[in-house]
């Protein structure tokens, strides 16, 4: 297993990347087989804890992140209505990796490691990438943002069911109006009923 990743890393880096400071980094991450074990190759960092990305020259998103904690998305009911808490715990966040090899030393745990490719993923990452598992295999790329963006619709629905409450209350016509014409667009936007 260890010979794969260091295969995957030398792999990797025979491309120009991003950021050249991450070429020494994983030139001494090979070096380093007690680094290299606790290396977890993935296909996506998402909802991960502990994650490295680096990506090469022409891909898209960032060239190098290392980051050390975690991060998780609560649903709560707050006043009869929805409330999204993210609740972040990260103890590093780095973007140089001369800094990064630093931050490895003293850390223990498994790291997850996002490999950005400029085209397509070659067959070698694949073999040894293994699917997140916070995200569910038959889920399409984007349905994370997708879910997100239905929350985002249905707190609103939420918002504006009690705007309009409010306006019958008083009987503000004006805000009654605004408040149902949007409400109608959120509710044919939304896929969950209101």
């Amino acid at each position: 297993m260890v010979i794969h990743k260091e295969y995957a890393l030398r792999r990797f880096c025979e491309s120009p990347l991003k950021h050249e400071g991450c070429r020494e980094l994983l030139e001494k991450i090979c070096a380093a087989p007690a680094q290299l074990q606790r290396l977890v190759f993935v296909t996506t960092r998402e909802y991960l804890p502990n994650t490295m990305v680096v990506s090469q020259l022409g891909s898209p998103g960032v060239p190098f992140e290392l980051s050390l904690g975690s991060e998780s998305e609560q649903l709560m009911l707050v006043n009869g209505g929805l409330l999204r808490k993210t609740q972040k715990t990260r103890d590093v966040c780095l973007t140089d990796p001369a800094q990064a090899w630093e931050a490895l030393q003293s850390y223990w745990g498994l790291v997850h490691v996002q490999l950005v490719f400029q085209g397509d993923t070659p067959d070698w990452y694949q073999e040894i990438a293994v699917p997140n598992e916070a995200i569910p295999a038959d889920q399409v790329p984007g349905f994370a943002s997708f879910i997100r963006e239905q929350i985002d619709l249905l707190l609103w629905g939420i918002t504006l069911k009690a705007r309009i409450d409010e306006a019958l209350r008083r009987r503000d016509r004006e805000q009654f109006h605004e408040a149902v014409r949007l409400y109608k667009e959120v509710v044919q936007s939304c896929f969950w009923e209101l």
